[in-house]
């Protein structure tokens, strides 16, 4: 439990026993649970119809009135959005640390570090607490919200809406509500845990190991709102 403290204070040691002792239940079930817990109590109080055909509007902005009246009229029922939102947000964080464990045991395999996939696994759920915070905030966020607030609006660790708030039809909406400026900070501690395991006298190959996976999402983001 000592680590869930230090990982935040005093990371280096926590980072440098995962090589030893490769643990990763615990962060992975705190992350999954928080994000989970933040979707479950959003779409508990947003205004269903509306979280909808705003949603449908963003997808589509070019959808006919017509359309958009029949599923108006389709009565979506709000506990179909808020069960399949609620067990969506646990899977698909779940997927993204299973396959970001697979990248650093992958990454091991490139740079003759040795290293199982629960070792990689431990170090994927171990860098990725920082993004607690912002489940925590969107948690906090929801006591006494309006029901029709973006859900975006709560994340205030992104771009948007921390900085700059860009128009719904924006092609730049996704990037700026995606880019969270804690992804510094988890990209910080991989590179942290990879030295400590390699004894590398240089960060530069921990940083860009580290770093990769986020500036190959965020990247790609950037590049589809350059063509749109």
């Amino acid at each position: 439990m000592k680590d869930l403290i230090d990982i935040f204070l005093q990371p280096a040691p926590v980072l440098q026993r995962l090589q030893e002792r490769p643990t990763w239940l615990l962060p992975m079930v705190l992350l999954c649970i928080a994000s989970m817990i933040g979707t479950f109590l959003y779409f508990s109080a947003v205004d269903a119809a509306w979280f909808l055909e705003r949603s449908v509007l963003q997808s589509n902005p070019d959808i006919s009135e017509a359309q958009l009246k029949s599923i108006r009229d389709s009565n979506t029922g709000g506990g179909f959005i808020l069960w399949s939102a609620t067990l969506s947000s646990g899977v698909v964080l779940l997927l993204i640390l299973l396959a970001y464990g697979g990248y650093f045991w992958f990454a091991g395999k490139l740079t003759a570090l040795t290293i199982s996939y629960k070792q990689g696994l431990a170090l994927a759920a171990w860098s990725s607490m920082p993004t607690l915070i912002n489940s925590i905030l969107i948690i906090v966020g929801t006591i006494g919200m309006e029901p029709q607030t973006p859900l975006e609006s709560l994340s205030i660790t992104t771009l948007d809406p921390l900085l700059i708030q860009l128009d719904a039809d924006s092609p730049w909406k996704s990037f700026a509500t995606s880019f969270t400026f804690l992804a510094f900070w988890t990209v910080w501690l991989g590179a942290v845990g990879w030295k400590s395991w390699t004894r590398a006298d240089s960060w530069i190959t921990p940083v860009v190991l580290a770093a990769a996976p986020s500036v190959g999402i965020f990247g790609f983001m950037i590049i589809k709102a350059l063509l749109a």
